[in-house]
């Protein structure tokens, strides 16, 4: 039996201030002298990823729990409603933010701390490309951070790509550098290219061979979709191209998430039996759950006798041989998806938390071909994915669909393909567009200006 086991990290110290952005994110440094083996690094590693699955951020906040209810897939529960129109003023949002902020800061640090070490115990052995692989992923981690927070607490740069509002940090002891939307997003995709350049080289998830698996966690070919790996690494770089809107960054995402759809690595489910109904085989990267993980905030948001939040998606917008129609329950919540019931496909564990799917870069790629240029091939990847790959047949373009008609129609799989996952927002935020509450009649326009509140 396979089983995943984390490496608990040190503790590291966050400030209490009110007006935590103005507080430079730092923290404990894990100490030069303490690693002397491979291991040590593998560790630390893992606790990065550890901090990530913690219900502050991808456990639940940006999640199931909190970034989901503004796709307005829920019906609320009265402590969220306002947070769920987009009103950031109260207490829920504002603890939130902070909690997101800091934590999402803190991991940076860690990258930052451990690139340092790298650099510092440089007589420290490791399997020949194990070394390069782990500074490429640390790097490309950093990136992906970065990336989310400037999605979450700044503009879309669509709206404003001027914005100063967030500080790139890549050192535990010098200051960071506040920059522009444009000039961060900049900084992302060069150190994601970068990475992705050495990933492509070292990383077992394209080479095929692992780092002695039987000791270090997440350097074998099956264990890399539990870490930011080179086809992970890739989509992150396809969602920052994209937001810069031009024709050629669509181009050049395209071509990223071409790279992906090319691997075959990553197939659909076509099958659906008692287990699995998270789809993991879909995951580029997940994070794997604490023993309850998903399962566990579920239950709390979905039972009728805790907050008894419900859909506000019907099932019959489906079709009625769609594979997703499995994650909808009797009470029309998605409790299924997530049940303990559950089982991922090849590990004895609870259903993960999925943060790139392989749904995500086939409508992305739809999206990307279409605005470089090639209307054709976008339609052409859609009806792929919603007939050949989601057995949606009658949901399918016409092969003379205008870009307008794409468009909606990825927009409304955004919907679906995501329920839990909190990613819908940020696709409408991208784009700028406005959404229509959770109760059918709402208006929340220009979704691109809604940030998270930093003080």
């Amino acid at each position: 039996m396979k089983k995943i086991v984390y490496t608990a990290l040190l503790l590291l110290t966050m400030s209490s201030c009110n007006s935590w952005f103005e507080v430079e994110p730092k923290g404990d440094s894990s100490g030069v002298k303490t690693f002397s083996n491979e291991s040590a690094f593998r560790d630390y590693m893992n606790g990065i990823y550890t901090e990530l699955r913690s219900t502050d951020l991808y456990g639940s906040n940006l999640t199931l729990g909190g970034l989901e209810f503004l796709s307005q897939t829920f019906v609320p529960y009265e402590e969220a409603k306002a947070w769920t129109l987009c009103d950031f003023s109260g207490s829920f949002a504002r603890t939130l933010s902070h909690e997101v902020y800091t934590k999402m800061y803190r991991a940076i640090y860690q990258c930052n701390d451990i690139l340092e070490l790298f650099a510092e115990k440089s007589d420290v052995l490791f399997v020949d490309g194990s070394r390069e692989m782990m500074m490429a992923e640390a790097r490309a981690l950093r990136a992906f951070l970065h990336f989310e927070l400037l999605r979450l607490y700044a503009p879309a740069y669509g709206v404003d790509s001027s914005a100063e509002v967030l500080k790139w940090v890549e050192s535990t002891s010098k200051e960071g550098a506040r920059m522009s939307t444009a000039q961060m997003t900049e900084k992302i995709i060069s150190e994601l290219t970068a990475a992705i350049g050495e990933l492509g080289k070292y990383d077992p998830v394209v080479t095929g061979v692992g780092y002695d698996d039987n000791v270090l966690l997440g350097t074998s070919p099956i264990d890399r979709k539990w870490k930011l790996n080179y086809y992970a690494a890739q989509a992150v770089l396809a969602r920052a191209l994209m937001t810069c809107g031009t024709t050629e960054a669509y181009g050049k995402a395209y071509v990223a998430l071409d790279t992906i759809i090319q691997s075959g690595k990553y197939p659909f489910v076509r099958t659906i039996d008692d287990r699995d109904y998270s789809f993991s085989a879909e995951y580029i990267f997940g994070l794997p759950s604490d023993n309850d993980g998903f399962c566990q905030v579920s239950e709390d948001l979905f039972n009728p006798a805790r907050k008894g939040v419900t859909l506000a998606l019907d099932v019959n917008g489906l079709s009625a041989d769609d594979r997703r129609r499995y994650w909808f329950d009797n009470d029309n919540t998605m409790r299924t998806k997530f049940d303990s019931t559950s089982v991922l496909d090849n590990w004895e564990i609870a259903p993960s938390i999925p943060v790139v799917k392989i749904g995500e870069v086939y409508l992305m790629a739809a999206e990307s071909a279409a605005k470089s240029g090639n209307l054709a091939q976008g339609v052409a990847l859609f009806n792929d994915f919603i007939g050949t790959q989601r057995n949606s047949a009658d949901r399918q373009l016409p092969a003379t669909a205008t870009a307008a008609e794409l468009e909606a129609a990825i927009g409304e799989q955004y919907r679906y393909e995501f329920m839990g996952e909190g990613v819908r927002f940020l696709y409408c935020k991208r784009l700028n567009q406005t959404m229509t509450a959770y109760d059918g009649t709402t208006s929340i326009p220009s979704v691109g200006s809604k940030c998270l509140p930093l003080e």
